[in-house]
């Protein structure tokens, strides 16, 4: 699961980057990101640590004006005020939470107290989404 999960950081990276000019040759040449991705492809070194909880029902059904919806999946990247960044994301209301600059969790835990455990992908920018 940690290696699918380094991959999604990786590819949501790109995604948030291509607006950016030269993105690819920056994002490329992130030496910063080498042992991210050597472990996405080859499985190199230790297992990358990564945070599940339930969020939401697996089943659940919200409500938006008139109409019901589920909640299959959803994503996005949390910087900490340590400059960490996670990928957050969300499959079937099941959170999983990778740090995608290193082997170190800790961070987002702190993030959590901080933000008295929602989710970031309902709080801050994300806050009038479901809860």
């Amino acid at each position: 699961m940690g290696r699918f999960l380094a991959k999604v950081g990786l590819e949501v990276l790109a995604l948030r980057t291509l607006s950016v000019p030269k993105w690819n040759e920056h994002l490329v040449g992130q030496a910063e990101l080498d042992e991210l991705r050597r472990f996405a492809r080859y499985n190199e070194g230790p297992d990358w640590p990564f945070t599940v909880r339930a969020i939401h029902p697996v089943n659940g059904v919200f409500e938006e004006g008139d109409g019901f919806f589920e909640v299959l999946h959803e994503f996005d990247l949390l910087m900490s005020e340590s400059s960490e960044i996670y990928l957050v994301i969300s499959l079937f209301g099941t959170e999983m939470v990778i740090n995608l600059g290193g082997r170190e969790i800790d961070g987002y835990g702190r993030w959590l107290v901080t933000n008295n455990g929602v989710s970031p992908l309902y709080s801050g920018k994300n806050a009038e989404r479901i809860a």
